[in-house]
């Protein structure tokens, strides 16, 4: 008997630590092109990102045909995407002119679910350099925080100190994708980060690509496959994670109805769950709605009809843990 306590132990902590809290952490999932448009930047085209500054970040996809941006060939290079069908770009540094001096983008992104404080979270990304920038560096990390810590105001280097950095040295592999690791031990809180290089020109270190004919005086990076793991979860949290909930119709465009019934992990059944709240927010991480459940409500029913076109997400808290599910208001 304490053999398979273990065993059961063992398992539910290797599915627990294996869940990426990233939403959307390699960018496949988009917005339908009948709602997306150019102007909806600096809301990505992949839910969930978004630029983190004025500076403008891209988008890159085999099959995503509502820009034109396309994979693996564009006008930075040419690049498979490490997963999937897609991957984003951004520059970490750039020598147009005087009046790019210290210009940065930088991609934004949300977590499912917030950070909790002590934890040990296990955090990667993959970059690799595209083909046509005349420069390399070394100079890419992230920084997590409770709010988007977005400033639209600016194109330069955000005054932010990253947690995560890159520990590689300049990177200057064209094809094969580098992978940027590091461990950070939470404040409590963190919901949000942003990835990018948050040195100023002075303190930014480079190469120089000596091929000639090259077409951007920068140091342009793709970015692939993000990853935020709680390393110290424990099996009490499991269900967290694991649980999903129903939501008909999706799209939808008056009434959405949110079904109590979540999914238990490892095939184990479906169970009739207390639903205590639900939270709505947009691929920005706005929040919508907030709403208290009865506790003999059965059938959950919220009116979207004042919604703004476009993907939300809705968080359902209840007595058997955390649930996530994304549905589009058309």
């Amino acid at each position: 008997m304490k053999k398979i306590a273990l065993l059961l132990f063992v398992m539910a902590s290797q599915n627990a630590w294996g869940q990426n809290l990233v939403l959307n952490p390699s960018f496949e999932d988009t917005i339908p092109c009948s709602i997306f448009q150019n102007n909806n930047y600096p809301q990505m085209p992949c839910t969930g990102w978004y630029w983190a500054s004025g500076g403008s970040c891209d988008y890159f996809s085999e099959q995503y045909l509502c820009i034109s941006s396309p994979a693996p060939y564009n006008g930075w290079g040419w690049q498979y995407p490490k997963t999937g069908v897609a991957y984003c770009g951004f520059a970490l540094f750039t020598n147009f002119s005087p009046q790019f001096n210290n210009y940065r983008e930088y991609l934004g992104g949300q977590l499912i679910d917030t950070l909790k404080q002590g934890h040990t979270y296990c955090v990667s990304f993959y970059v690799v350099n595209a083909d046509s920038g005349k420069y390399y560096t070394s100079n890419i990390g992230m920084y997590l925080s409770p709010d988007s810590s977005v400033d639209y105001s600016t194109a330069l280097n955000l005054p932010y100190i990253p947690q995560i950095i890159n520990t590689n040295g300049i990177i200057y592999d064209t094809l094969n994708w580098t992978q940027i690791s590091g461990n950070y031990i939470a404040g409590g809180g963190e919901k949000y980060f942003i990835i990018g290089n948050f040195n100023n020109d002075a303190n930014t270190t480079l190469d120089s690509n000596t091929q000639t004919n090259l077409a951007y005086a920068s140091s342009y990076y793709y970015i692939d496959d993000v990853s935020v793991v709680d390393c110290t979860v424990g099996i009490n949290e499991i269900e967290s994670y694991k649980n999903k909930i129903s939501l008909m119709p999706n799209p939808a465009k008056g009434e959405l109805r949110i079904s109590p019934s979540l999914t238990l992990p490892n095939g184990a059944g479906t169970i009739v769950t207390q639903i205590q709240k639900l939270e709505i927010t947009d691929v920005l991480g706005n929040v919508v709605l907030i709403e208290s459940v009865k506790s003999d409500e059965k059938n959950i029913k919220i009116n979207v009809s004042n919604f703004t076109k476009g993907v939300y997400f809705v968080k359902v808290f209840s007595d058997k843990g955390i649930a996530i599910k994304k549905f589009i208001k058309e």
